[in-house]
């Protein structure tokens, strides 16, 4: 059964809310993890250290499990995922910041829909760059998260 999140008086037909979908990524990703509930959902926030290295693409092989767990309470929604990535490193290389999150949000999703069977339909990714900063406002007991990788639970059901 596909479980939706909701928030209080969002809707009536599930019991299950953004802080149930919070304790299920609590089980299994790093303590470090940030949760932000916003209008628009669910943001669950990695350094983006824990999943690539500086100024790469490429997933680290030894952070695979980190995205297996993501991907295991994903399929059991319905809502949308977006997968951004924020990024404000200083690269060697003939490439942007914005580019760079674009390639780590998009090699992400592609992850999570070839090896691990997520639908296509269920996910957007998005590269900001160092354009969108963490606003320290909305979870002021962070650290400064410039660097991440965001996985946004989308607050409304879908039909998939």
């Amino acid at each position: 059964m596909l479980l939706p999140i909701i928030t209080t008086g969002f809707s009536s037909e599930s019991n299950i809310t953004s802080d149930t979908i919070k304790k299920r990524f609590q089980k299994t990703l790093p303590k470090e993890t940030v949760y932000t509930e916003v209008p628009r959902g669910l943001i669950v926030s990695l350094d983006e250290n824990v999943l690539f290295n500086d100024c790469k693409a490429q997933i680290k092989k030894n952070s695979l499990f980190i995205l297996d767990n993501i991907a295991i309470i994903l399929k059991e929604l319905p809502n949308y995922c977006v997968i951004e990535n924020h990024t404000a490193n200083v690269c060697e290389d003939d490439i942007t910041n914005w580019e760079l999150a674009m390639m780590r949000s998009a090699n992400i999703s592609e992850y999570f829909t070839k090896y691990r069977n997520v639908s296509t339909e269920q996910l957007f990714d998005i590269g900001y760059g160092e354009h969108m900063p963490f606003e320290k406002i909305l979870n002021p007991n962070t650290k400064n998260l410039k660097n991440r990788i965001d996985f946004v639970i989308i607050n409304y059901d879908t039909k998939r």
